[in-house]
């Protein structure tokens, strides 16, 4: 395929890149086994990187062996394709993202490369508790929607409905697929982005069968009308038609009538934002920095002629360039080899390669400009939300960094298949760590036990696989939740006393947002996927010198050990109101600096009254009625709370609360004990006291 891959980049991908008008970025999301990985297939069939007879069972983009295994996309892969409409060819670069809660991190960073989304959903399931969280990270991330309603087929073959009974079943998907937009939206947004046939954002059909209809099928129908009641009798008309064809064993004649790759991409092309629209509203909402000056105005209008500024949506490790980054080009142009400065490091770096991703293929090209998404090769010391400027934009903000909805909250220790290896397996796999937010490592340094640390059993699971692939060959151990602390008020402000060390004033704050505000002083450390922020106010932090390296090591200390069980602190706001430096050399930096800093953080933390916490999390569980006593017993049994039971359509619905540390091995229990009539998905569901489960905090 990569010969494909290449010839087509080269030929047609090329000429493309430079026309920004006609780029569209994309991401496809849903609840898993929706269907997104099937729909994309058929849109890169039609442009010919795939043989139409294969797609929607090929899933060419979980082209990793341990997907191809489970069944499921555990990574974001990304690929371009082109897609011609009113003889105009337009550049599609696509992401496909995984539907687990364990790889929601990789929806995050998808999100943030780029402007729109194709929002998956199945109409007999309808709107699950996984389309909601990545529907709200969508919103956030002020990417716009399309709806694509699959599994229609389903509802005309399984529950045998009438053409109408189905038009209203799609009906009701589509309600409360607005509806869930109203909760994440402000009024204007929402009028522009809800969904329907007559905006172009609403398309339904089978991606398995590959046949799709929109708003342009119904007009053809129609003659053109316009009038509601003739494109509602029309769309009735057509789905008691399709029922027929299926009947009658025809499904083939559907994909070749009405394919749904020209369905899904007329409306990319027809509704979704190109760069230069979508960076006029979405970069003040992750930049932070002069909207007026030279830089902001290059990120304002997409313009390939200002400085390169780029961000870094996904790292993997490469056994021949080091690294392989995926970036989006936000202004300038990226050229291969071109020295770059890495914001969070400050040193000055080079790529070995530049070019598109077309699935695990790199294409390299010279150049990629503005508005485009890229890879780059070769680059040491790069983690997902760097952002890469060329040396002239050297002193801009960085982006701001991507909010997860899901944070470590299991970890294993881990040990080597072979003693041996015990001394020389730890700094690869904190470099592999590297490559995903969502995980963590450490190793005990009284004890050397390592701890792997990740979103999930399948998270932990399938990282062990990855590593086995690189040469890392681990056992893991048994599985344990990660308890956090948390302050419940603001702390009071704490001052030390000595006078022949540093002294400090400090108090700790409850955050009030995902960001220190400007006006509490300049943030100078931070670990965002817990939301902890060092801010200095006091103006005496020289954040250049050595001294701040030694300030941060007292946060770091702080956050790591949490003053009531020395568990990892979440959601504090550290803030040095006064400093007085004082200190004789490196060597004794940590008496003269760090200790009477870390003093009064404990001091402070301590009268914010912190309580221990323990992860939960939500489940929405779809069965059929015979399996709700079942299901019922299970969630009793695992300690979990039961909010609702609903009916919906020809399921019942359960809402649910569980502990993770009572979550391992529920997916086996769940599909064994309903013989796989049970879907389920979970989001995370916040912290609770473990004596108390009343006790609750988000």
């Amino acid at each position: 395929m990569s010969h494909i891959y290449k010839k087509f980049v080269k030929e047609r991908a090329a000429e493309l890149v430079t026309e920004t008008e006609r780029i569209r970025n994309v991401t496809v999301i849903a609840h898993i086994d929706h269907g997104k990985t099937t729909l994309t297939d058929s849109l890169i069939a039609a442009s010919g990187l795939l043989s139409k007879e294969v797609a929607a069972t090929a899933r060419l983009l979980d082209y990793d062996l341990i997907e191809q295994e489970r069944g499921i996309t555990i990574k974001a892969s990304g690929i371009s394709i082109i897609h011609s409409k009113n003889n105009q060819e337009h550049l599609i670069n696509l992401i496909d993202t995984p539907g687990h809660i364990d790889f929601s991190s990789h929806v995050t960073r998808g999100l943030r490369l780029t402007d729109g989304a194709i929002i998956v959903v199945d109409a007999i399931e309808g709107i699950m508790v996984q389309t909601e969280t990545v529907a709200r990270q969508a919103m956030q991330e002020l990417v716009q929607p399309i709806l694509f309603v699959n599994k229609v087929d389903r509802l005309l073959r399984e529950r045998k409905l009438s053409g109408r009974k189905t038009a209203e079943e799609i009906n009701r998907v589509v309600r409360e697929f607005n509806a869930m937009l109203g909760k994440y939206l402000g009024d204007d947004l929402l009028e522009k982005w809800e969904v329907s046939f007559n905006k172009g954002s609403l398309s339904v059909g089978s991606a398995l069968d590959k046949w799709g209809i929109d708003i342009e099928t119904l007009k053809q129908r129609t003659g053109g009308s316009k009038s509601s009641a003739d494109l509602v009798n029309a769309f009735i008309e057509l789905l008691e038609e399709i029922e027929v064809i299926y009947r009658q064993e025809k499904r083939k004649d559907l994909m070749n009538t009405y394919p749904v790759s020209r369905v899904i991409l007329d409306s990319v092309v027809r509704v979704l934002p190109n760069p230069i629209i979508a960076q006029k509203y979405r970069i003040p909402s992750f930049w932070e920095g002069d909207i007026d000056s030279k830089e902001g105005e290059a990120l304002t209008t997409c313009d390939s002629k200002g400085p390169c500024i780029c961000l870094v949506g996904d790292v993997q490790p490469d056994r021949h360039a080091s690294t392989v980054s995926a970036v989006r080009v936000f202004s300038g142009t990226l050229q291969r080899a071109k020295p770059l400065i890495n914001l969070r490091t400050g040193e000055e770096v080079k790529s070995l390669q530049i070019g598109l991703s077309m699935s695990k293929t790199r294409v390299d090209l010279p150049e990629i400009p503005a508005g485009n998404l890229a890879f780059i090769t070769g680059i040491k010391d790069i983690a997902v939300g760097d952002t890469l400027v060329s040396l002239k934009a050297k002193s801009i903000v960085p982006m701001t960094g991507l909010q997860y909805p899901m944070e470590p909250v299991v970890t294993y220790t881990i040990e080597p298949q072979n003693l041996s290896d015990l001394a020389i397996i730890p700094e690869p796999i904190a470099e592999y760590v590297k490559s995903d937010p969502a995980l963590e490592f450490e190793v005990n340094p009284e004890t050397g036990e390592m701890l792997l640390s990740g979103a999930g059993e399948l998270h932990v699971e399938i990282t062990v696989e990855k590593l086995a692939r690189i040469g890392i060959d681990v056992i893991l151990g048994t599985p344990m939740v990660l308890l956090r602390e948390q302050i419940t008020t603001d702390g009071k402000t704490y001052s030390s006393e000595a006078e022949e060390v540093s002294s400090f004033s400090v108090k700790v704050l409850i955050p009030t947002g995902e960001n220190p505000p400007e006006e509490l002083g300049t943030s100078i450390d931070k670990d965002p996927i817990s939301n902890c922020w060092l801010v200095d106010a006091s103006g005496k932090v020289n954040p250049f010198g050595e001294e701040v390296e030694w300030i941060r090591e007292a946060f770091r200390t702080m956050i790591k050990n949490g003053p009531i069980n020395g568990e990892k602190m979440r959601k504090l706001w550290v803030v040095i109101v006064k400093a007085e430096l004082k200190y004789t050399a490196p060597e004794t930096s940590w008496r003269e600096i760090t200790q009477p800093l870390l003093d009064v953080i404990r001091k402070s933390v301590m009268s914010g009254n912190p309580i221990l916490l323990e992860p939960w999390i939500k489940l929405e569980i779809s069965a059929p009625e015979e399996h709700i006593g079942t299901l019922s017993a299970i969630l009793a049994k695992r300690k979990g709370q039961i909010l609702e039971i609903n009916s919906e359509r020809s399921l019942f619905r359960i809402d649910a609360e569980i502990p993770v540390r009572e979550s391992f091995g529920l997916a086996n229990e769940i599909r064994t004990s309903t013989s796989g009539w049970a879907t389920w998905g979970a989001r995370a569901g916040g912290y609770r006291s473990p004596k108390n489960p009343n006790i609750r905090v988000e």
